[in-house]
């Protein structure tokens, strides 16, 4: 080694050292680097969990408001808000949703509150989440989403201890964890729903939108720190019951040759209709012309004054019944729309067929109530799709079963299979039983008979009944000699001419004065009595009596397959066949069948397990 070289690696000395610091120094960054990293992702996956858990609060919140519109009565919602809660103050109202109208700030007079002055149970409170929700500025929400109808916000003292107290009833701790965690609803906004041009018409697509803020927060040294927030819409629809619009609705043909009877409202068939040996199962009633409508009664009025008094005290069968058939009636007298029209004069004396009964012996009651080949004959829709996606919705109070065997079902497709009839004697709800495949009906052989539809359902002695709405996939239904549970007979309100076919009883249309007062069981006479009082003077009025009874089905039925007009049961409400109404063995038995007006007016009841609202459309601010 020459002097040369031992210099210069003399010079290299600590070169080592240097180099291994530098790597070091860089390793270390790196690491802090990905600890850094891997801290971020951490708070980012924090965040991410907290902005869920505060969304799942703000839909809770909505789910918790669309109880409110299904139970608006206190003791069967986790907690129903005081009025002191909620600001109806803020209420601008939009009633066209078009843009270019301005809102108008409620005004206490003219443009209400809310449900401003409705209390409709009397008890000295306004109803602000019972029905109607339609009909005048008072009962519509049509609140913008600045100024909406109702607003309950923890700024207000009030609200902020209902809203603390219900987050406490819905959450509890949840989500815990360090710093006390709390999942918290802030505010509540309830308004008009979404309006959508259609062909130049701004058309309400909806019921409500209920808008609510979620939180997640964190308390530290006794101070309260926000970790996320979330808004949650949700539209707000009725729910479609009122299809029916009386006791017994047949979508094809309807015979009942037997002793089947419907009362107390319409009964209709789309196809053509035998009721054969039936002149006296089929009431009598005050004497009619051609409606304008199906849902429209319209009496005859051409001597009303002469009439009622020729009949005043008389007993009237069913002052409500009246038979429309889309095609031919069997047995009628002629082709004619009505065959049967009333043509007395007050010149002489009611005779043969003029009477509101078939009691006026040796003279018959009249028949103008029965019409045939009216176009305007529909059938009350109930579409598959649309009441299994309410039924698989997951909300409470609706249950969903799928075919297992026979006429036994299993709920949500699990679980122990039980019968239709186990699933629902004594029991109330919603319930929709499904095709044997799952599938909407369909008929691929062309033989005018669903291929899938479950065996029939025959019920046969005993005791049954069952409350709400009952929605069938079956062959056919049928009851043999049952007994039904107790149910509360609402006989309607009095019959009136509906001249201009709005389904309102406007003053001045002329209206069948009855004696409800002499009305006190299921099977008693209704009497024409000019001067009753009924009510509380000279009036219509709009409900009758309640008088108690036994139904096996206390509600509304619908079933794709048919429906066995033989058999014994008292059914009080309504039953829709999709297949048509006809006899089954055995052709014997007397079935009644009451119409319930409810269903019309406002139904289901409000103390029934029974959803009267849908969410149809959610929407995050994502």
């Amino acid at each position: 080694m020459n002097l040369a070289t031992l210099k210069h690696r003399v010079g290299e000395r600590g070169s080592a050292l240097i180099v291994s610091m530098l790597v070091m120094v860089i390793l270390t960054l790196l690491g802090i680097s990905f600890l850094m990293l891997g801290e971020t992702e951490n708070q980012i996956s924090q965040n991410e969990i907290r902005s869920a858990q505060a969304l799942y609060a703000g839909e809770t919140g909505a789910r918790m408001v669309k109880r409110w519109f299904d139970r608006p009565f206190a003791g069967t919602n986790v907690r129903n808000p005081p009025l002191a809660a909620m600001d109806r103050t803020l209420r601008m109202i939009d009633d066209d949703g078009d843009p270019a109208t301005p809102a108008l700030l409620q005004n206490g007079g003219s443009r209400p509150m809310y449900k401003q002055g409705v209390d409709l149970n009397a008890d000295g409170s306004d109803d602000i989440f019972e029905k109607p929700y339609r009909g005048s500025l008072a009962h519509a929400l049509l609140g913008t989403e600045d100024g909406p109808d109702i607003r309950i916000d923890e700024s207000n003292a009030a609200a902020a201890t209902f809203l603390a107290a219900v987050s406490n009833d819905l959450f509890g701790a949840y989500p815990g964890g360090p710093g006390s965690l709390e999942a918290r609803i802030t505010r509540i906004d309830i308004y008009s729903p979404p309006y959508v041009d259609v062909a130049g018409t701004w058309t309400r697509y909806g019921m409500a939108t209920v808008k609510v803020h979620g939180r997640v927060v964190q308390t530290v040294a006794g101070s309260e720190q926000v970790l996320a927030e979330r808004m949650v819409k949700a539209v707000l629809n009725e729910m479609p019951y009122p299809g029916p619009y009386g006791p017994l609705h047949s979508c094809d043909n309807l015979a009942f040759n037997g002793d089947l009877t419907v009362n107390w409202g319409a009964a209709s068939a789309v196809g053509d209709s035998d009721l054969t040996n039936n002149h006296d199962k089929i009431p009598s009633s005050w004497p009619r012309v051609t409606p304008l409508g199906e849902r429209a009664d319209s009496l005859w009025a051409a001597e009303w004054a002469n009439y009622m008094a020729a009949v005043d005290g008389e007993v009237i069968e069913d002052p409500w019944f009246r038979f429309l058939a889309g095609g031919a009636v069997a047995d009628a007298p002629n082709a004619n729309p009505q065959p049967e029209p009333f043509t007395w004069t007050s010149a002489i004396p009611p005779g043969d067929g003029d009477w509101p009964s078939h009691d006026n012996n040796p003279d018959d009651g009249n028949h103008s109530n029965v019409f045939q080949f009216q176009p305007i004959v529909s059938c009350p829709s109930f579409e598959y799709d649309l009441w299994k996606s309410i039924a698989t919705s997951g909300d409470n109070d609706v249950h969903y079963y799928v075919w297992d065997n026979g006429t036994s079902f299993k709920e949500d497709g699990i679980g122990t299979a039980q019968t239709f009839r186990a699933i629902t004697d004594n029991n109330e709800g919603l319930f929709f039983f499904d095709t044997v495949d799952g599938l909407a009906p369909y008929d691929n052989d062309a033989d005018d008979e669903w291929d899938n539809l479950t065996p029939p359902i025959a019920l046969q002695g005993g005791t049954w009944g069952t409350r709400g709405f009952v929605y069938l996939n079956t062959e056919e239904f049928q009851t043999k000699g049952i007994t039904g549970r107790a149910a509360t007979f609402n006989s309607p309100g009095e019959p009136w001419s509906d001249t201009d076919a709005d389904g309102v009883y406007d003053v001045g249309e002329p209206y069948i004065n009855l004696n409800y007062s002499t009305y006190s069981a299921l099977y008693d006479d209704f009497i024409i009595d000019t001067t009753d009082a009924y009510g509380g003077g000279v009036m219509r009025n709009d409900k009758g009596p309640d008088v108690a009874g036994t139904a096996a089905l206390w509600g509304i039925l619908f079933n794709n397959g048919h429906f066995a007009a033989t058999g014994n049961a008292t059914y009080y409400g309504s039953v829709v066949a999709n297949s048509g109404v006809g006899e089954s063995s055995p052709a014997a038995g007397t079935p009644q069948l009451y119409w319930d007006e409810s269903i019309i007016k406002d139904w289901p009841p409000s103390t029934w397990e029974l959803p009267r609202v849908m969410i149809t459309r959610w929407e995050t601010d994502f």
